[in-house]
């Protein structure tokens, strides 16, 4: 069999998307029935939330692919200091002039647009658009980042038009603490009614079907207890599972002329590079920039199995828990811990207590 033929099915990188997107099917349905129930469908107003490395972008990207799939213009774009700006330029990039009109192409779909000046307001330019094809859908990412007025002016522009019985649809994703901050901010009331996604860990089952059936398609056989045991090493995360099957995937190609069996060797080899990337690009950057403080409370929370008191925390530190509030506020606004219930908190990202503990030694000598 030639090896050449066969590329890597894996993405682990920011934001690409992988050839099959597992685990988020019930919001992907729950999405394209809302395009086509009609205007005032709930779940054409969407709010996603997870961790970073869960997948945000990628559905985001799912929902953009199915929005065109059923004819509507889509746009996805990523929140910034100029976001409603970008927006529009975002649009507008996919503008042809020709006389007195413009063609239109967001996605894979056009149409045509008569304008009476350039200087059209997003409201008239999206409603336009909307009327001109079965629907528009716009997705925002990493809405944690957005200016509160920039947001609102979106917001607005999205609650009138749906006012107006225009066909729009609007998704946003974002940091959990950072979507909750912004819906609940000033003028922001609309955003609330959004329908809640929160992205949970993916199910094991999912995720071993999911890598049986991408080295298979490749001409490679993962199967059984190695399987188990590479689906196991995700965690669930979907950042994960693409940087595992990549890693043990390219271990197997190497022998792939002599045997396209997945060998342990190939899992165990795989498992461990996928995990030392994984320290590099999301633990590392965690805890980059916390003071002796946050660290301290960090440690603090590794001597618990799963989640850890706060009144627990605070006498490990010999700290009244009022004292660390600001430590605790930090940890959370960076994301690097959340708060399951009152009083308790957990680590945000997987095996961040084990990079910790292992790291120990170097990680305190930087104080």
């Amino acid at each position: 069999m030639d090896k050449a033929k066969f590329y890597n099915p894996f993405r682990p990188t920011a934001g690409a998307e992988p050839p099959r997107i597992i685990g988020r099917d019930d919001i992907s349905l729950e999405f394209v029935e809302g395009l086509m129930s009609g205007v005032g469908a709930p779940a054409r107003l969407m709010r996603i939330t997870g961790p970073r490395g869960s997948g945000k972008t990628v559905l985001l990207c799912d929902l953009r692919d199915r929005a065109i799939e059923l004819g509507w213009k889509a746009v996805v774009v990523s929140a910034g200091p100029r976001l409603s700006h970008d927006l529009m330029e975002q649009i507008q990039d996919q503008l042809t002039f020709s006389s007195a009109s413009l063609g239109v192409n967001v996605g894979i779909a056009s149409a045509k647009l008569d304008i009476s000046s350039s200087e059209m307001s997003l409201r008239a330019k999206l409603k336009q658009i909307a009327q001109g094809s079965k629907g528009l859908f716009i997705a925002v990412d990493e809405v944690q980042d957005a200016p509160v007025e920039e947001m609102r002016i979106i917001a607005s522009t999205v609650q009138l038009l749906i006012g107006e019985k225009a066909n729009i649809a609007l998704a946003f994703a974002g940091l959990p603490s950072g979507v909750m901050d912004l819906i609940n901010g000033k003028a922001l009331t609309f955003l609330r009614r959004a329908v809640p996604e929160d992205l949970a860990p993916i199910n094991q089952i999912e995720i071993a079907l999911s890598l049986s059936d991408s080295f298979n398609a490749t001409g490679l056989s993962l199967d059984g207890d190695l399987l188990s045991k590479a689906a196991r090493a995700t965690k669930g995360y979907a950042y994960l599972v693409q940087l595992v099957g990549y890693s043990i995937w390219q271990r197997a190609n190497l022998h792939r002329e002599k045997s396209t069996l997945v060998t342990e060797r190939d899992v165990d080899e795989g498992i461990l590079l996928a995990e030392a990337r994984f320290h590099d690009v999301v633990h590392e950057p965690a805890i980059s920039g916390l003071s002796r403080n946050e660290i301290n409370y960090l440690y603090a929370m590794c001597e618990d199995s799963r989640q850890s008191k706060t009144s627990d925390l605070a006498k490990r530190l010999g700290k009244k828990t009022s004292e660390l509030s600001s430590v605790r506020a930090k940890l959370l606004s960076r994301e690097v811990i959340q708060a399951p219930q009152r009083g308790y908190v957990q680590f945000t990202v997987p095996d961040l207590d084990e990079y910790l503990k292992d790291n120990r030694d170097e990680i305190l000598s930087r104080y």
